[in-house]
């Protein structure tokens, strides 16, 4: 029988734990190579001095060694600053120890629906273990560009949801009371570490009162 043991490091949760680290991808559109993405500098005069990016290929990948494994808290994209933003649409942020198909067979800690140009994004990823951070765009005819990828394990972890409500309730929609009520009733059914707020204002609607048949108005 042998014996086996794994370690997870702990580092200062500043420590941008990408930077600087071995940094790969599947292609390289001219100078715009894998590292670039990794180096401390999210937007600079020249994009391609700052910036990594494949040529035009079917499924790009780009991928950082941490060296080490970590329980990653949270990945920070930031998107390039000019008309071609849209490229990161569809972009998956995969954190794990297999290198099987490039990475991209660990679990995955989100989608990119899209960053608005030269934006920094932050994914949470609740604290997945892993050595190799990747991403990857499933598709023909794409190409995988980033002008900086950052990589954390500080907390806590935060997970963010829109909830669609409909309310019968006799408080004003604009009242914070109302959300504290929310948020209390969630605690009674073991929901309480919950902070609610409003993504935009509700709309109040005056439902008419049910009069019993036969019924009628002085």
């Amino acid at each position: 029988m042998r014996n086996f043991k794994s370690s997870i490091k702990a580092r200062n949760k500043l420590d941008n734990l990408a930077l600087k680290r071995n940094a790969s991808q599947s292609s390289s559109f001219g100078f715009w190579s894998a590292e670039r993405a990794v180096d401390g500098s999210r937007t600079g005069p020249k994009l391609w001095s700052v910036c990594s990016s494949t040529a035009n290929q079917s499924n790009p990948w780009w991928r950082v060694d941490l060296g080490d494994v970590y329980r990653v808290s949270r990945v920070i994209i930031t998107n390039i600053n000019n008309s071609v933003a849209d490229r990161i649409n569809g972009a998956q942020i995969h954190i794990g120890n297999s290198l099987e198909n490039n990475g991209t067979n660990n679990p995955m800690c989100a989608v990119i629906s899209s960053i608005p140009a030269g934006v920094s994004a932050t994914f949470l990823c609740c604290f997945m273990e892993g050595r190799y951070v990747s991403l990857f765009i499933p598709g023909d005819s794409k190409m995988l560009t980033l002008c900086e990828v950052e990589v954390y394990v500080e907390g806590p972890c935060w997970k963010q949801s829109l909830v669609k409500l409909k309310l019968n309730s006799s408080f004003s929609l604009s009242d914070v009371q109302l959300l504290t009520q929310l948020e209390s009733a969630l605690a009674r059914i073991g929901l309480s570490d919950v902070t609610l707020h409003w993504t935009q204002l509700p709309k109040q609607e005056v439902m008419p009162k049910q009069v019993a048949p036969g019924y009628r108005y002085p």
